[in-house]
């Protein structure tokens, strides 16, 4: 069974879609950081924390310590996939690029260079 070879046109086709969805994902992921830290969505609740009190006055709720790991999460998480479509859309930049080959000069075979290199040896 024999393999056919991609056309060139088709590398292009996914090199598009692959450009396309790793910006997609790094502008989705700055819009939902954009609204989490600016109070328009909730952060994820991922931690429970109790309050910190110290000689029984409240130093830190549990409520924003949860508020504040959680954005912290989400941070990350959303760092990670600005990261991931970074390294997707880069993907898709390198299936659009040309790729050329120029050989400058004529080419020498193994054994002409290995005679060069070597010491000659006298009898």
């Amino acid at each position: 069974m024999r393999l056919k070879r991609v056309k060139l046109k088709d590398e292009k086709t996914v090199g598009y879609v692959l450009l396309a969805g790793g910006v997609i994902m790094i502008f989705l992921s700055i819009f939902e950081m954009i609204f989490v830290f600016t109070g328009g969505s909730p952060p994820p609740k991922l931690f429970n924390f109790s309050d910190i009190s110290l000689n029984s006055m409240l130093l830190i709720s549990g409520q924003e310590l949860d508020k504040a790991a959680g954005m912290a999460a989400w941070y990350v998480l959303m760092a990670f996939v600005m990261w991931g479509g970074g390294r997707i859309a880069s993907l898709g930049v390198n299936l659009l690029r040309e790729i050329r080959v120029e050989i400058k000069g004529a080419s020498k075979t193994v054994e002409e260079e290995t005679a060069k290199t070597e010491p000659k040896k006298e009898s």
